[in-house]
């Protein structure tokens, strides 16, 4: 049986039953044409799905139905059985009618709106759906559901400033990622005044960040970046020596900045020292691949071929591998006494995996992402 038809056969035999159930035959005369006169429309909607004429039929059931606190659920029941079937359309025409009639309660009200602005996002109608959503929370100002609706829709459309408003509001009511949202949007603000060139306002508003959650890491890479471009590079020293220490599980995501501020102070040496340092700590295949390529640009080719057993060895890093073979190319003499790490290497590699893992919902990626594009989550997205 097609799934159109029974979907609507079931909402025609749902709407019989209301009819029949509110229908006394104890009535007046009166009354008791009304209810002759639904019963026949009733049949008629029945022989208009029968003739495979759906859109009639269903604009027949909805007429049928008299829009009250008994009758309101079955309307938004039909609404939605239209919707997850993917006929959108039908949907938003009955959440329409719905919200058009001029005897609903407030409570009913929302929610009509709530599934209309449902039909929207569907749809793909974003606009309508984010209007929809700022009037639930006029109706309702503590409404957290339409308020992560409305910040869903402001981050897909990266409206930071408007999501920067709804996350605060979100934080005001208590929601417990209300902290971390926050400052991501500020980075994100941040970001687009770093791209702007005004790093008095980047400053401002990463500060802001950093105020609500000292230890943002974002927040901090994102302040080294600007203290690096505004010449104060000790004070970028300063923060990055407080990410080494409190976060050193993303040491990776340190080294642009930490080659940066060496750089600037021209002591390539030190930072080939503070490279060696963190292997030692902890070895990490980021780590070791940039100890390796700053050995090659300094010509300390002794010290790199010194150094690649160990890190081939305790690696199953695809790019630490393609820089030991590029590299040995140049030097065959010593291929054959770094085949046998090589080999190794190859064997334990059997997958290529992500390079970061959402703790939330596991979405896997090969580079850093604040925002989980899977689950929504922020601060969710750790290295593997």
């Amino acid at each position: 049986m097609d799934i159109d038809f029974l979907s609507i056969l079931v909402a025609a035999i749902l709407i019989g039953f209301i009819i029949g159930r509110f229908t006394s035959p104890k009535k007046p005369a009166a009354s008791h044409d009304d209810s002759t006169n639904c019963s026949e429309s009733y049949i008629q909607g029945l022989n208009f799905l029968l003739a495979n004429k759906p859109d009639k039929a269903i604009e027949l059931f909805i007429e049928l139905i008299k829009v009250d606190g008994e009758t309101m659920e079955t309307h938004l029941a039909l609404g939605n059985l239209f919707r997850s079937r993917g006929e959108v359309d039908r949907a938003i025409k009955i959440h329409q009618n719905l919200i058009a009639r001029p005897n609903l309660e407030q409570q009913q009200r929302a929610m009509a709106i709530k599934e209309l602005a449902e039909d929207y996002l569907k749809a793909g109608l974003l606009d309508r759906a984010e209007n929809l959503y700022k009037e639930l929370v006029q109706i309702n100002p503590k409404d957290v559901s339409a308020h992560k609706k409305l910040l869903e829709l402001y981050t897909l459309e990266k409206s930071w400033f408007e999501a920067l408003t709804v996350a605060k509001r979100l934080l005001e009511l208590g929601e417990g990622d209300g902290k971390i949202i926050v400052t991501h949007c500020l980075c994100e603000i941040a970001h687009i005044h770093m791209r702007e060139g005004n790093l008095k306002q980047a400053l401002e508003r990463l500060n802001q960040a950093i105020k609500i959650d000292d230890k943002c890491i974002r927040a901090l890479l994102l302040l080294i970046d600007v203290h690096l471009r505004g010449d104060s590079v000790g004070k970028a020293t300063r923060l990055l020596a407080q990410l080494v220490k409190n976060s050193p599980e993303f040491i990776e995501l340190y080294l642009k900045p930490a080659r940066e501020i060496y750089l600037q102070r021209g002591s390539f040496d030190s930072y080939q020292q503070f490279l060696r340092e963190q292997y030692a700590i902890k070895p990490n295949n980021a780590v070791a691949l940039e100890l390796l390529k700053s050995y090659q640009s300094a010509d300390r080719h002794d010290e790199l071929l010194k150094f690649m057993p160990t890190a081939l060895q305790q690696s199953s890093s695809l790019p630490l591998y393609d820089f030991a073979f590029h590299y040995l190319l140049s030097r065959p003499q010593q291929l054959n006494q770094l085949l046998p790490e090589l080999g190794d290497g190859f064997h334990a590699i059997q997958n290529t995996r992500s390079a970061f893992i959402c703790q939330h919902c596991g979405y896997g990626s090969h580079s850093m992402q604040w925002h989980c594009p899977s689950c929504n989550s922020w601060s969710t997205i750790k290295p593997v």
